[in-house]
């Protein structure tokens, strides 16, 4: 069977599975001006502009109202169609594979991984790297092969990557939320719920496929 043409979002899949490719698709909308970082770890689109539909699904993750951070870009895109119907694209090809896994929280999930074809397919592009910049987008081949710790910019790279920061609140303002929360037995139930649902989420993306290196 030949192998098809690969694009950077394939490799992507291939080398690191969704999540990579979508680190790899924000490096590219990042770089090429689509996606605007405004402060550490928040994203938005200022360019709707196109031109694969990854991008189309991880812009409309990030979204043109407000600010989005890498957890929640994922967290949106874990059940996008466009990610799937690649996956499957490449399945098709014989370079992908479903395989079950357990998550550290919950049942078996199902993930990808490269068969032997599509391993060799990343071997070659390692030995061979493409030559068409369209293909790139500037650190998007490296990120898609090796993840986003490739990127040679490393501002760059914690402005897109790392998560915001919590909002600042007045010490005399903490306080007296505090003083609140102590007063009013409905606080501690939240406080409790609030914990419970923020380890539900941590484990959902800690269970869906980080990005823990490259290929």
């Amino acid at each position: 069977m030949s192998s098809p043409r690969l694009d950077v979002y394939d490799i992507a899949f291939l080398a690191g599975g969704p999540d990579r490719v979508v680190d790899t698709a924000l490096v590219v909308l990042v770089e090429s001006g689509r996606v605007r970082v405004h402060a550490p770890g928040e994203l938005a689109v200022v360019d709707p502009t196109r031109q694969h539909p990854i991008e189309a699904a991880v812009m409309d993750a990030v979204g043109t109202h407000g600010h989005r951070s890498i957890d929640t870009i994922r967290w949106r895109l874990a059940d996008d169609e466009r990610l799937r119907v690649l996956g499957q694209s490449l399945a098709a090809a014989g370079m992908l594979r479903r395989r079950l896994r357990l998550g550290r929280r919950g049942p078996h999930r199902q993930a990808w991984s490269a068969t032997g074809s599509g391993r060799q397919a990343l071997r070659r592009i390692l030995e061979q790297p493409p030559a068409n910049h369209a293909l790139d987008g500037g650190s998007a081949l490296g990120v898609a092969l090796h993840g986003r710790q490739s990127m040679a910019d490393a501002g760059l790279r914690a402005a897109i990557f790392e998560r915001p920061l919590p909002p600042v609140v007045p010490g005399g303002l903490r306080r007296r939320l505090r003083k609140a929360e102590d007063g009013d037995p409905f606080y501690g139930d939240r406080r409790a719920q609030g914990a419970i649902g923020g380890a539900a989420v941590l484990g959902f993306l800690e269970g869906g496929g980080g990005d823990g290196g490259g290929f």
